[in-house]
């Protein structure tokens, strides 16, 4: 993997086979699975990636809250979905404690530029 530095943030290129990887979907039983407090599952759920993406557009910001204080959501991304890089970005974003519709939108932002450089590194395995 190689890091570039672009103005203060730091950008991970990832290879096609990492981002195969960090893109495949895995069983339900790992899949994220929302809750807004212990025990009150919100029945959402995400087994990919781009499925989180879209869920934490929708789910409800108690859900987020919840998880961002936990730090489940970074837990995931490295443990199941094996994407160090986006794991760490949630780590940063759990750190600045902000709550409701900004954490919403950091997290929504942090995880779609994240889908596009996997997505970009994708393009690769295309047949020309």
């Amino acid at each position: 993997m190689t890091q570039v530095r672009a103005g203060r943030r730091l950008r991970t290129s990832v290879d096609r086979d990492k981002a195969l990887l960090i893109t495949s979907s895995v069983p339900v039983e790992k899949a994220f699975h929302f809750f807004t407090d212990l025990h009150k599952p919100t029945g959402r759920f995400a087994t990919s990636i781009f499925e989180f993406a879209e869920e934490l557009k929708k789910v409800d910001l108690k859900s987020l809250e919840f998880h961002t204080k936990r730090n489940d959501f970074s837990k995931w991304l490295k443990d199941v979905i094996k994407d160090d890089a986006l794991s760490s970005e949630f780590e940063k974003v759990r750190s600045l404690g902000i709550e409701g519709e900004k954490l919403r939108s950091r997290l929504v932002n942090t995880v779609d530029k994240r889908c596009q450089e996997l997505a970009n590194a994708l393009k690769s395995l295309a047949p020309r």
